[in-house]
């Protein structure tokens, strides 16, 4: 089993931003729902590049198309909330991951922390194995703002369709 880092490819990619410049939504994708105060907002490209299903947004918020969205659909329910966005090309959804979980294995970790002993980051992850198990997209209780994490199965899913922008970077092997 191995825990991937969801990412994109923005040096081939289109990436957005928020239309009007107001990015304070971004402290908000924590792992709490934000369905009922949840108010779509438009997106516009930032960097003229080709058409991405994964365009570069916020590392804590994924952008994915409906096309995306529809290849792993299964795997996100009771996981994530599909957000509308307004994109006057096609549809995107922010990916509010909700699923948040209390999974580090400290003695495999690497851990850089502010003086307050917070954790500001991880330089090696090290999961606990029955707590990832089966966990298709996930983000870490330590820092929800940072990163999304997803599992072989997702990442396979997305490498196997069509879809383009995605990058994976392999952070943890249970091997």
């Amino acid at each position: 089993m191995k825990i991937w880092r969801l990412g994109y490819d923005s040096n081939n990619y289109e990436g957005f931003q928020v239309a009007n410049g107001d990015w304070s939504i971004a402290d908000q994708f924590i792992g709490r729902s934000l369905h009922q105060e949840w108010e779509p907002f438009e997106l516009k490209v930032y960097e003229e590049a080709p058409r991405s299903d994964a365009p570069t947004f916020m590392g804590c918020a994924p952008v994915f198309s409906s096309q995306a969205v529809a290849t792993v659909k299964g795997l996100l329910e009771g996981l994530v909330e599909l957000l509308p966005t307004y994109f006057p090309r096609e549809e995107y959804f922010i990916l509010n991951v909700l699923n948040v979980l209390d999974c580090m294995d400290y003695d495999q970790s690497e851990v850089v922390r502010f003086r307050s002993g917070r954790v500001m980051r991880f330089k090696k992850y090290g999961f606990i194995p029955e707590i990832v198990t089966n966990q298709h997209i996930f983000k870490i209780k330590e820092i929800p703002e940072e990163a999304v994490f997803v599992s072989d199965e997702f990442r396979n899913n997305i490498l196997n369709s069509r879809l383009v922008g995605f990058r994976f970077e392999e952070v943890w092997s249970s091997n």
